[in-house]
């Protein structure tokens, strides 16, 4: 009976927090945001404030998640994510949740987001305003973005799948993030998501629940220099076998559990 009240309560218990997640979201975009655009004129300004919001923002939306019992939540080297200073943080990619969680440990996150967002009604004015990168840029205009924001000390924040993973299914990683981190020659941060049982995971719709609270682990890694990468004759090359070794990196930290 306990089992099945709780599970009734973390089932309505998420219904509301994806409604407060897109309310709050929409009632940000067309109150707080376009303020700040109004307010705060130097665009460097602007950007870091737009960002600061979303970083608060989350770190509540998760704080609520954990107080409702939705999720357990534990980070192992939360303060070297907080004492950033221009990485890459590289990541796995299980759960709708991942980027909420990081951005809500990171204090200057970039993004690289969809370019559908820069024409979305409600979210548009949102990306914009704090100044993450659209991913349909000319290669060299991406690169030189994500340069740049590195060098503000944003931490840059890169799912090398590209989408979520499905469980159950090896890691396959694409090439992309490796060439930014070789060509901006970046530091990287490793940092692995494990969540138990999954929740909200690629085709999952939101009222498909586990049976238990999800146990979110976040364990920040290693950190790399890209720079150490460099010492093959072809960038393909380097880029191929840094691809390896980090996919090789977080299937054995997700075995490992």
């Amino acid at each position: 009976m306990l089992k099945l009240v709780n599970y009734a309560w973390r089932l309505v218990g998420t219904g509301l927090s994806f409604a407060f997640f897109f309310g709050g979201g929409l009632f940000l975009a067309v109150t707080v945001f376009p303020l700040i655009a109004l307010i705060v004129r130097p665009s460097r300004r602007r950007v870091r404030a737009t960002q600061a919001v979303i970083h608060h923002t989350f770190r509540f939306y998760v704080g609520m998640l954990q107080l409702l019992g939705i999720i357990k939540l534990d980070v192992l080297g939360a303060e070297a994510l907080r004492n950033g200073g221009g990485r890459l943080v590289i990541a796995n990619h299980p759960t709708l949740l991942d980027v909420v969680i990081l951005m809500s440990l990171i204090p200057h996150a970039q993004c690289i987001v969809k370019a559908e967002l820069w024409r979305n009604r409600y979210l548009g004015g949102v990306v914009r305003w704090a100044g993450y990168i659209r991913n349909d840029l000319a290669p060299e205009a991406l690169l030189e973005a994500c340069k740049v924001a590195m060098a503000e000390g944003k931490d840059l924040i890169i799912f090398p799948e590209g989408t979520r993973s499905r469980p159950g299914e090896a890691l396959q990683f694409r090439r992309g993030f490796a060439n930014i981190a070789l060509l901006s020659e970046a530091q990287i941060q490793l940092v692995t998501i494990d969540c138990r049982p999954i929740m909200l995971s690629k085709g999952d719709p939101w009222w498909k629940i586990p049976p238990r609270r999800s146990h979110f682990r976040i364990i920040v890694g290693e950190r790399l220099d890209a720079a150490e990468s460099l010492g093959y004759q072809y960038r393909s090359l380097a880029a191929r076998q840094l691809v390896r070794r980090l996919q090789l990196y977080f299937t054995e930290q997700l075995e490992l559990g």
